[in-house]
């Protein structure tokens, strides 16, 4: 059984994902400073993700990494590292044991891994990409199929360049468990890319993501999403 604090920053991450203002889940920033606020302060031209503010780490260069944290007392600091980071299983640790109480990884049965595709963030301009303590099927299983399409078509394609980077089906489907990636269709119409688009929103509504965010307009968009998502 995975440690509690590994279950609340899932539960976290599909809860901003879920919510009733729309898609919160910030996962991937081209700049700090695409966070509005830093310990207080207002940072002129922040594009201004609200509810928190992000704080300098105590063990760590600035341009490795900050923590994110939410003026909720329900949420937990997140932490965000630059995607070219080495040592980051080290890291999160660290960060795991000083801010959600947990008391290492040894035996926790998980992976750490970026919630948005590292390789794919660097070509894409990252600075910083929110990690996260995800289930080793999910994360292999969209490593070596979808992930590895994102890094192919930045390649091929050129990088989207987005300043910020938010949650998609994928994203929570990777840290809700969902493995069911046999190979990555690419073709717009392509029989494969439905199939596999509603059996990741039966996984979600097993977990039980709400039914206003599983519904079949949700389905067609992400079928037709994993033809060119990068």
């Amino acid at each position: 059984m995975r440690p509690a604090w590994v279950k609340r920053a899932i539960e976290q991450l599909i809860r901003q994902f879920c919510s009733l203002r729309g898609n919160e889940a910030w996962i991937g920033i081209s700049s700090r400073h695409s966070f509005s606020v830093v310990a207080g302060q207002i940072i002129r031209g922040g594009l201004g993700r609200q509810g928190g503010h992000y704080e300098v780490l105590p063990d760590m260069p600035l341009d490795d990494g900050i923590l994110w944290r939410p003026s909720s007392g329900r949420d937990d600091p997140e932490l965000w590292l630059a995607p070219t980071k080495k040592r980051y299983r080290a890291a999160f640790e660290r960060y795991a044991q000083r801010y959600l109480g947990a008391a290492g990884l040894t035996g926790a049965d998980v992976q750490i891994d970026h919630v948005f595709p590292k390789k794919a963030g660097v070509l894409g301009g990252l600075s910083y990409v929110r990690m996260l303590a995800i289930p080793p099927e999910s994360n292999m299983a969209a490593g070596r199929t979808l992930e590895r399409e994102m890094v192919a078509r930045n390649e091929d394609l050129g990088p989207r360049g987005k300043e910020t980077r938010m949650a998609t089906y994928f994203a929570i489907g990777k840290a809700a468990g969902f493995a069911a990636y046999e190979q990555l269709p690419d073709r717009d119409d392509s029989v494969g890319n439905r199939q596999l688009a509603a059996a990741l929103m039966a996984h979600l509504r097993g977990y039980g993501l709400p039914a206003d965010v599983l519904t079949a307009l949700d389905r067609k968009l992400t079928e037709d999403t994993l033809g060119s998502i990068r």
